[in-house]
Order: structure tokens, then C-alpha cells, then sequence
């Protein structure tokens, strides 16, 4: 069985989030012009078996997170907040060697 339909499938079992169809050729080709960058293999077919949709955020008591939706909205999610977790772990990366001098 394909790794990505696979986790699709587990997703969908533990009943975390919604799962929606997948990407289409087409908006992979879209999301990866818009932001500059390829989706790696795994990734993409994990993305095409089933997008993983955001839930009401209802944080469990004394959880950490950093996002409010753990999912990125690659359909129809806002541009700038999309753009924000993609930077995200490099800008954290750099914050972090800054910080604590690595």
C-alpha cells in the first residue's frame, strides 16, 4: 500500500480531523509556484491520498502548541498565514542559534 494512503487512512481512523479529497496535479503545481519550493515525494502522495482538514481548536488542559490549526490550508487557506508556517522552522531554527549561541 502507498506510505501516504496509508496515513491517510490512519488519520481518518483515529478520527483527529476531517480528511478531503486530495490535491489535484493542478494545485500541487499552484501551491508550489506560489511559494517557491517542491513538495518532497512522500509528502505529496500522502497530500494526494487525502488533504487533512482543521478541526475546531480545543486545546487539551496543559498542551503545548504551536499552531491553532495543526494542518495547513494548501486549498483555501490565507496566503500570509500559510507563508508564516512555511518560514516558521527555519525562522525558529535562526532565532534559536541566535539566542543560545550554537
Amino acid at each position: 500500500m502507498n506510505p501516504g494512503v496509508a496515513a491517510v487512512r490512519r488519520l481518518a481512523e483515529l478520527g483527529c480531523c476531517t480528511i478531503a479529497p486530495g490535491l489535484t496535479d493542478a494545485e500541487f503545481a499552484r501551491i508550489e509556484a506560489e511559494h517557491d519550493f517542491e513538495f518532497a515525494d512522500d509528502h505529496r502522495a500522502f497530500l494526494a491520498a487525502g488533504l487533512p482538514m482543521n478541526s475546531p481548536f480545543v486545546p487539551e488542559p496543559g498542551t503545548w502548541t504551536t499552531w491553532q490549526e495543526s494542518w495547513p490550508e494548501w486549498r483555501d487557506g490565507d496566503a500570509v498565514e500559510l507563508r508564516k508556517q512555511l518560514d516558521w522552522p527555519v525562522d525558529y531554527l535562526l532565532w534559536d542559534v541566535e539566542k543560545i549561541g550554537y
